[in-house]
């Protein structure tokens, strides 16, 4: 299998991954949700061990397997209640789910990125699902840019290597420029369980991965 051939089967993943972290911020866990999570995590996590991720992989994993101590009726409540102490509260209690909220100095909503990003969105025609309303700067939203973008560069079979340069400055100048404010905010931040402080902790690591390999790819060529 050539370089090419390569980096089409990783796109397939890469995206496929970007999508599994931005439903996960997008909304609370269900209880069939978190079922279908537990049941596919072991294959998730061979996936993440391939991408030198195993420390924080494992860390989700044994997050997943404490909720074993908690009444199986209760466990998607004890995580819709950690989703909402740490996204949906004020500020001052939360780790807000938005760019602008880390780079605007008033931290006020609807800055700049939430601009920026709508502007991305129209140019790029990426189409997101009607249905969640955010605004264009929310955490999810960035990780949806980012599969549909990989998605349709794999449908299209655009340069590999021109994506790979627009992608990697996309992950730095767009998420990777508040991502590690917002994650280390929310380690601060008191929750019932571990799952969702290990999955931040995952995507960071994941998100910059990625950049690297993205980087790693353009200087190879």
């Amino acid at each position: 299998m050539n370089n090419s051939q390569q980096w089409q089967a990783a796109n397939t993943a890469r995206a496929t991954l970007y999508r599994w972290f931005a439903e996960l911020f997008a909304r609370e866990l269900t209880k069939s949700n978190l079922t279908q999570l537990q049941a596919q995590y072991p294959r998730l996590h061979a996936a993440f061990i391939d991408l030198n991720l195993e420390p924080q992989s494992a860390a989700l994993q044994t997050a997943l397997d404490n909720l074993q101590v908690i009444p199986a009726p209760d466990r998607a409540l004890e995580l819709a209640a950690d989703f909402a102490h740490l996204f949906l509260l004020s500020g001052h209690q939360s780790a807000p789910p938005y760019a602008s909220y880390y780079l605007e100095s008033d931290q006020m909503l609807y800055g700049k990125p939430a601009q920026q990003m709508s502007e991305f969105l129209a140019s790029h025609k990426l189409d997101l699902h009607p249905e969640f309303r955010e605004p264009k700067d929310h955490l999810s939203i960035y990780l949806q840019v980012m599969s549909l973008w990989i998605k349709s560069s794999v449908d299209e079979q655009v340069n590999l290597i021109e994506m790979a340069v627009q992608q990697q400055h996309f992950l730095e100048d767009a998420l990777l420029s508040w991502l590690p404010k917002f994650a280390a905010r929310c380690q601060h931040i008191r929750v019932k369980t571990q799952v969702y402080p290990a999955i931040i902790d995952l995507l960071l690591h994941f998100v910059q991965e990625d950049r690297q390999a993205l980087e790693d790819m353009a200087e190879a060529e």
